[in-house]
């Protein structure tokens, strides 16, 4: 009996045993099985991520070749052909992976860059990753991003006993800069680029005497923040040109004279009431004939120079001659208004009897129209320019000299001032200057586009606009 229970125990035990084996067999079977699940996982993760990462760096490689190869540069955004230009390349690397990278043109430096990468695997199997990006150069500035510039190398920039501040962008000079009888200047960097803006840019020499200037560099002779300037002193730009009157099509005068062919033009004169008193359906004018508007709306009233008439555009107005805001009147411009000669505004009080206080508005009608006040000859804006706050959405741009002196009132640019020589005397209320590069290159330009065979300039950043990932 004591043999058959040890007979059972032993029994029990192997059975037991061989139960336990075959649990642990099982367990070690799925942890082996995990683990190699988890290894191919790793390893799918592993290819994949190297396939990400090679899309990537053909992206970024293409980039590159935008910016630095001089055949992608060019076919990217130099006329002609740049419109429908397109270019591929290919990429082999170890451990079996290829980059196919790939670039189309939707228009003039502006396209979409495609890349695909491929890993081979085990098996004939392969890990495939691919990227999309839409990528852009921006129209480039005429002014070195300054918006205040003065052009000439025999013409000064001279501040004093004034307040001024510049926005967004920096102040050229292609000569000295005269700082002086405590006058603040504050040159503001715009945060919201990359680039480094708030320079004061010389060719000559920065002198400041018991005044402060606030920027974040100055590259002059005789100054130079050496780990931000780029060169010192600065290179000489040449002032940007406006086409006037010549006989090409895009000139002012031209483009006058077609809204004026075409009923487009629209001017109206108001008393200080709001009656109508005067209004005209030209574009082009003599001196003679815009100072009697001038003269026609009387003390306190307002000529208007329309943007839109029955539906027509037009914000050209060009005056053969110069222009004298004066007595106590103002001018309302929706566009562009130009003149050959001098530009006086608010430089004397009276006028035959009428006497006080003008203002000048000027207000951009959109994207790609021209908006300021030019002129061929020099600009003034005098002691009697203004009654309240003065707001230019536009170019102010002067061919010649441009004078603000002892303004009352706190003057407002967003676009900017371009003059062969720059000077501001006693202005205490403040200038204060917004660099928009679309309003002073459309005010150069007369629209968005350069006139005749001249090529637009684009920023030498290229912009990526939309990043898109598939597989």
């Amino acid at each position: 009996m004591k043999n058959f229970r040890e007979k059972n125990k032993k029994g029990v035990i192997i059975i037991i045993a061989f139960f336990t084996l075959g649990i642990l067999t099982l367990l070690g079977f799925y942890f082996l099985s995990f683990a190699l699940t988890e290894f191919r996982i790793s390893k799918n993760q592993e290819v994949s991520t190297r396939a990400y990462y090679l899309t990537e760096a053909g992206i970024n490689e293409a980039i590159w070749k935008l910016k630095n190869d001089p055949v992608w540069k060019d076919s990217f955004a130099a006329e002609p052909g740049c419109v429908n230009w397109s270019a591929d390349f290919t990429r082999n690397y170890t451990l079996n992976s290829t980059t196919t990278i790939s670039i189309q043109n939707f228009r003039c430096a502006k396209g979409e860059i495609a890349a695909t990468s491929t890993v081979k695997m085990a098996g004939n199997k392969t890990v495939q990753r691919a990227l999309k990006v839409k990528v852009f150069k921006a129209l480039g500035s005429l002014s070195e991003d300054s918006p205040v510039f003065s052009g000439a190398p025999s013409g000064e920039t001279t501040i004093q006993s004034s307040l001024m501040n510049v926005y967004n962008g920096n102040i050229f000079s292609n000569n000295n800069l005269n700082i002086k009888l405590g006058s603040i200047v504050n040159v503001y960097d715009n945060p919201d680029t990359d680039a480094q803006e708030g320079q004061v840019l010389n060719v000559q020499n920065i002198n400041i005497s018991k005044s402060v200037l606030n920027a974040s560099s100055t590259c002059a002779k005789n100054c130079c923040t050496a780990e931000i300037c780029e060169k010192c002193p600065v290179n000489r730009i040449n002032m940007p040109g406006i086409d006037f009157d010549s006989e090409e099509p895009g000139s002012y005068k031209n483009k006058a004279q077609k809204a004026q062919d075409q009923g487009q033009c629209g001017v109206r004169g108001e008393d200080f009431l709001g009656n109508l008193i005067v209004s005209s359906d030209k574009c082009i004018f003599t001196e003679n004939e815009f100072e009697n508007f001038l003269w026609d709306i009387g003390k306190k009233g307002t000529l208007f120079l329309e943007y839109k008439t029955n539906g027509q555009v037009s914000s050209v107005y060009y005056v053969i001659g110069g222009i004298d805001l004066k007595g106590e009147r103002g001018i309302e411009i929706n566009g562009v208004l130009i003149a050959e000669e001098t530009i006086n505004i608010g430089e004397k009080s009276k006028w035959a009897g009428d006497s006080g206080l003008n203002q000048l508005t000027i207000i951009d009608p959109g994207q790609g129209i021209a908006s300021g006040l030019l002129t061929k000859g020099k600009m003034n804006f005098g002691a009697h320019t203004c009654f309240e706050e003065v707001n230019i959405s536009g170019l102010i741009y002067s061919l010649d000299e441009m004078r603000l002196v002892s303004i009352p009132c706190v003057f407002n640019v967003e676009g900017g001032i371009i003059a062969r020589k720059f000077s501001l005397t006693s202005v205490q209320s403040g200038l204060n200057i917004y660099l928009n590069n679309d309003i002073i290159r459309e005010g150069i330009w007369g629209g968005p586009e350069p006139p005749g065979e001249e090529k637009p300039p684009y920023s030498q950043v290229v912009v990526v606009e939309h990043w898109e990932e598939s597989y």
